[in-house]
């Protein structure tokens, strides 16, 4: 049989294997509007650069191992030559004073020097350099960092950095064997009462045919296993990779965790994460995550992926105690880890927010740029008529209009004018 091949991007391969140091959440501008700016900056930049410098180059390398091909890929920002010598330039637009940056910041150099060693896998020179390139969003002020690299050197980086990355990969497929195999013979684990038999099958062929079911069934007939079980036969038949089971409230997630579980005791084998509201979870009095406020957030990146590898090939469920406990251990902040760790499992029961909403859904799952083979399961689908107009709508109050717009005198013009 052919090897699977996992494909993924320069960016996220660094920021998920080389990120360390403090969570802090005291962001300044928005996402969006700090993108826009970048992007503008960008095509700036390398307008400027002169006809010797080609921007924007779609490069990518396939390393094998014994049981999956790893594709890299990304666009570099930049690839020029100058007195002979091959640069890589890595552009980061950012709000900080540029002049003040001693040094580059790991990820970004780590991902020029991704695309340095796939170019040299190209060209073969005996050294590549790698330029990192800051520009302000506001001032556009520039400044410039310069390395250089022999291939032997980048090629003992890029090989850990990326056996650092299979060791995630090759859990994954092995326990994706192990959890499709326990489902050759998993049967429905009861007699089928009046109606089960036809939601089940009913949900399966609506899973296969990528459609959508809306289920209307009296109380006690059992609406919550005959629509996991089907979901959990799909994904097990290849037709979705990860089960969202979505509620309004917590009685009814204790109905599905257990519908769950007695799957399990029926020989299925399947991770399943339970997200519980930040507040729940937060070790702290406030959520105030940032290391002035809170211990946990202090070095959280340095440790959450271990905490997170070591909780996800020791278990398969994972309820607040459980998260607390390792959150506890390994001293990261529990709903970050618990955020991240959502990504790895088979199926994630959570409130209806963390899909719908737009200021709290799942950024991992439902951001930008990325995707997946997802199914759905709404539990009483009619509350989110309700829900639906709350996370939807939006309410301004002129008095705080006029404070904000008062508190940004002395700091932008541009605000105070919108505002």
């Amino acid at each position: 049989m052919d090897k699977p091949v996992v494909r993924i991007s320069v960016r996220n391969l660094v920021e998920f294997i080389l990120r360390s140091g403090d969570l802090d959440n005291r962001g300044g501008s928005s996402d969006r509007e700090a993108m826009q700016k970048g992007s503008r900056l960008h095509r700036k930049i390398q307008g400027r650069m002169g006809s010797h410098y080609r921007a924007e180059v779609s490069l990518k390398y396939k390393t094998e191992y014994e049981d999956v091909s790893i594709q890299v890929e990304g666009r570099a920002d930049g690839i020029f030559t100058e007195d002979g010598q091959c640069w890589i330039d890595e552009i980061k637009g950012v709000y900080a004073d540029v002049s003040q940056l001693e040094k580059p910041v790991e990820v970004h150099r780590a991902q020029a020097m991704c695309y340095a060693w796939i170019y040299a896998q190209e060209q073969k020179p005996e050294k590549i350099g790698v330029q990192m390139t800051y520009g302000n969003l506001d001032t556009e002020e520039l400044k410039f960092f310069r390395e250089e690299y022999t291939l032997e050197e980048l090629s003992l980086w890029y090989q850990e950095l990326l056996d650092r990355y299979h060791k995630w990969i090759a859990y994954q497929l092995a326990w994706k064997k192990e959890r499709n195999a326990s489902m050759s013979d998993l049967e429905f684990p009861f007699e089928y009462r009046e109606g089960q038999r036809k939601i089940v099958s009913g949900v399966y062929h609506t899973i296969s045919t990528e459609r959508q079911i809306f289920v209307q069934a009296p109380t006690g007939v059992g609406k919550t296993m005959s629509t996991i079980f089907p979901a959990v036969r799909a994904v097990g038949a290849g037709l979705g990779e990860n089960i969202f089971y979505l509620t309004a409230k917590t009685i009814t997630r204790t109905v599905a965790e257990e519908a769950f579980s007695i799957l399990k005791e029926h020989g299925l084998k399947f991770k399943v994460i339970t997200i519980t509201a930040k507040e729940k979870l937060c070790f702290c009095d406030k959520t105030e995550c940032n290391p002035e406020n809170c211990l946990w957030a202090r070095g959280h990146l340095d440790r959450v992926n271990d905490a997170v590898f070591e909780l996800w090939t020791t278990q398969d469920s994972y309820d607040r105690d459980t998260l607390l406990e390792y959150a506890k251990k390994w001293q990261v902040c529990p709903f970050e880890m618990c955020l991240d760790l959502a990504v790895w499992v088979d199926a994630v029961i959570c409130d209806y927010n963390y899909v719908f909403d737009p200021n709290v859904y799942l950024k991992r799952f439902f951001g930008e740029g990325t995707s997946g083979e997802y199914i759905f399961l709404i539990d009483e689908a009619h509350n989110l008529v309700d829900r639906g107009r709350e996370m939807y709508s939006a309410h301004v109050d002129r008095a705080d209009v006029l404070e904000a717009k008062r508190l940004a005198g002395d700091y932008s013009k541009g605000l105070v004018r919108a505002l």
